[in-house]
C-alpha cells in the first residue's frame, strides 16, 4: 500500500473526509501509477520535415503517418534481407559507427518502443521529428 493511499484511509478512518470523497482521491492517487503501466501500444510511426524558406525559395513541410504494422513489416523483410542495405555502417554524429548488419529485429522493436519524439536537425536548417503515436 502507497503512502498516499494510506493517508486517505487515515483522514477516512478519523472522520476528516466522506466515502465519496475518499473514493475520489483513492482514484485520483491510483491513476498515475496505472498510467505507466497501461501504456498503449504505438499505432502510428509519424516523420515531421519542415524546410524554412531560403534564397527565394518557398518553405517545405511533410508530414508522413506510416502504420505500424507497414514499419514492422519492413523491418521482417530487412531481416530477411540482410543484403538488401546498400550501406551497411552509419557515422554517428558523436563519432562511432552504427553497424546495421548487426542490429536484430529484437532490437528494432525495442527501439520503437522507447523513441518517444525525437529530433534531428538536418543541414542546420531542415528540423525532422519523429515519434510515435
Amino acid at each position: 500500500m502507497s503512502e498516499e493511499t494510506r493517508q486517505v484511509l487515515e483522514m477516512l478512518a478519523n472522520g476528516k473526509v466522506t466515502v465519496q470523497e475518499a473514493e475520489q482521491l483513492l482514484r485520483a492517487v491510483e491513476m498515475p501509477g496505472q498510467a505507466d503501466e497501461k501504456k498503449a501500444e504505438p499505432r502510428y510511426f509519424r516523420i515531421l520535415v519542415n524546410k524554412p524558406a531560403r534564397d527565394g525559395r518557398k518553405a517545405e513541410n511533410v508530414n508522413i503517418r506510416v502504420p505500424m504494422t507497414v514499419v514492422r513489416g519492413g523491418l521482417r523483410l530487412g531481416a530477411l534481407v540482410p543484403g538488401m542495405l546498400g550501406k551497411k555502417k552509419i557515422q554517428l554524429d558523436n563519432g562511432t559507427e552504427l553497424d546495421l548488419s548487426k542490429v536484430t529485429y529484437t532490437d528494432l522493436e525495442a527501439m520503437i518502443k522507447d523513441i518517444g519524439e525525437l529530433t534531428v536537425d538536418v543541414d542546420g536548417d531542415a528540423q525532422v521529428r519523429i515519434r510515435c503515436e
